[in-house]
């Protein structure tokens, strides 16, 4: 293995999701961008916070045949494989071994702002994983240090997702599944 700048590592003939799935390890987290495996951005403890106390009270209201997940890689190509901060995924797919989900098993990708993601979190995701054909996106975002959740559902006719709620102070939804969560002070 070379190095490259920035902490990116590759392969000959690029990384792919198979040398995840083995347990590749550059000794730093990453996520699988076209090959190389791409250092990920510090998280805020902000981010933090709203990431496992979400993940907790999907978890409480998630139905049998689906599993809320965190910090799991999705296999978009063969050498690309974000890792969405949560995903709401087939029950079945949800294997105590497994490192890397398949597209397919997708229902619900969710993404938290941090500093070094905005870029990334507003714009190149939502395109990934609209083009994945993920049918929901969140993008969570702190207005005032509460978290404020953009709901998307991708448009079949255009393949681009479009809004369907923003929710603050309480989420209630019933994609992917029920849920009526407090967001207040989830990130205090």
């Amino acid at each position: 293995m070379a190095t490259l700048p920035y902490g990116a590592e590759y392969a000959p003939g690029g990384l792919t999701v198979d040398d995840v799935r083995a347990g590749y390890d550059p000794g730093f987290r990453y996520e699988l961008e076209d090959g190389v495996a791409v250092m990920m951005a510090s998280a805020s403890t902000w981010h933090n916070r709203v990431l496992r106390r979400l993940t907790v009270a999907m978890e409480t209201a998630c139905p049998p045949d689906l599993s809320v997940e965190m910090e799991q890689a999705v296999e978009i190509t063969r050498d690309f494989a974000p890792e969405p901060d949560i995903t709401v995924i087939d029950a079945s797919a949800a294997r105590p071994e497994e490192n890397v989900y398949p597209k397919s098993v997708v229902h619900l990708a969710v993404e938290i702002v941090s500093p070094g993601t905005q870029r990334k979190d507003r714009v190149r995701r939502p395109l990934d994983y609209a083009e994945a054909g993920i049918p929901l996106y969140w993008r969570i975002e702190s207005e005032d240090g509460e978290p404020v959740v953009y709901a998307y559902r991708l448009d079949g006719a255009t393949g681009a997702y479009v809004s369907t709620d923003v929710h603050r102070g309480h989420l209630r939804t019933s994609e992917p599944f029920p849920m009526d969560i407090s967001l207040k002070d989830l990130g205090r």
